[in-house]
């Protein structure tokens, strides 16, 4: 196989696989259970199935971008693409200061918006994921909210340690996140203050 080939990771789409049911799963079975409702709920049936559809239909989209199916994006476009999809809704996404007609490379759209999953995930309880930086060198991923934390197997995963235990669907997001960053020739690092949990997650760019 060449060298600049990349390689099949069987485990890895096996938990990505996983993941991607978790999420899609029980949006579906709303559907589907609204729909069997509507002989006897009605309008009300219909509005749930017509709501649960559409977020079905933005996860949908989502996923088709974090695996690498969006082609090149603008940032207004990623931004937009997890709008109500950070903490189960609960969090927002915001760039201030930054274009949002800044066109994103191909390979750097799974990377910015894994991490902001990623930083969504470190919301329990809510907040804003802040996205700063230069769009072309350095990009800043951090998650502004109560009880703020970056989910432990990405502090692995940055720090180039194994996952301390074996890892399942909830934990592959960090791990997706290191296989599109090096795919892209994205450094990861994270600056952890002291006293706080969920410093920045640096995105340097190549070169």
């Amino acid at each position: 196989m060449p060298a600049d080939e990349p390689t099949f990771e069987p485990h890895l789409a096996r938990l990505v696989g996983l993941r991607l049911c978790h999420d899609l799963g029980g949006v579906a079975g709303t559907v589907g259970n609204a729909l069997e409702m509507m002989d006897t709920a009605g309008d009300e049936a219909a509005a749930l199935a017509l709501e649960a559809a559409t977020v079905l239909r933005k996860r949908l989209l989502l996923w088709r971008a974090l695996l690498g199916g969006q082609g090149e994006a603008t940032l207004g476009t990623l931004l937009g693409l997890v709008e109500g999809q950070l903490a189960g809704g609960r969090a927002t996404a915001d760039a201030k200061g930054l274009d949002p007609a800044h066109q994103v490379p191909e390979p750097m759209v799974p990377v910015l918006l894994t991490a902001l999953v990623l930083g969504g995930e470190a919301l329990p309880r809510g907040g804003a994921v802040r996205l700063a930086g230069d769009p072309g060198r350095e990009m800043f991923v951090l998650p502004d909210g109560p009880r703020a934390a970056w989910p432990v197997p990405l502090l692995q995963v940055v720090a180039g340690r194994r996952l301390a235990a074996e890892p399942t669907g909830r934990d592959v997001l960090p791990l997706w996140l290191a296989s599109v960053a090096a795919a892209a020739g994205v450094q990861l690092g994270l600056a952890m203050p002291a006293g706080m949990a969920a410093g920045p997650l640096m995105l340097t760019l190549p070169g």
